[in-house]
């Protein structure tokens, strides 16, 4: 047993590697955000449609960001909920500092619910983020 504590611990020390350089690799961008639309634009079509912006404030660095694009964004119920109750505007953190600059963003991933050009709802992280979204919108029954 002594001769393969060396070797397990080799083994367990590789796989975290793994782990840690899988969860690294960024996750592409949800297809709810395939509009690729400017915070301005969607405050425009936010103005003539009456929907709420959904602002999903994200990082390529972020691991929390990786597993949230990876996983309630891909949900086709989540994706629903999107796409049939707001405007999705998709902002990276790097490509759209400015943007990002206009909105009391403290954390990544965040969600922010626009109205009228006033957050109204905010979400932190990815947990239980269907309720969350539902409650944002008012949609919880």
């Amino acid at each position: 047993m002594k001769k393969m504590l060396p070797s397990i611990l080799i083994i367990l020390v590789f796989a975290g590697y793994i782990g840690f350089v899988m969860l690294r690799k960024a996750a592409p961008t949800p297809g709810v955000f395939d509009a690729n639309i400017t915070l301005a634009q969607a405050e425009q079509q936010s103005a003539e449609s009456g929907k709420p912006i959904m602002v999903l404030a994200t990082a390529d660095w972020c691991a929390p960001c990786q597993s949230l694009k990876r996983g309630p964004l891909t949900d086709p119920g989540v994706i629903e909920m999107i796409t049939s109750h707001t405007i999705p505007v998709y902002l990276e953190d790097g490509a759209n500092r400015e943007e990002l600059a206009t909105l009391p963003l403290q954390s990544y991933p965040t969600t922010f619910i626009v109205d009228g050009g006033r957050v109204t709802a905010t979400i932190l992280g990815g947990r239980g983020y269907r309720a969350a979204l539902e409650r944002a919108l008012g949609l919880e029954d």
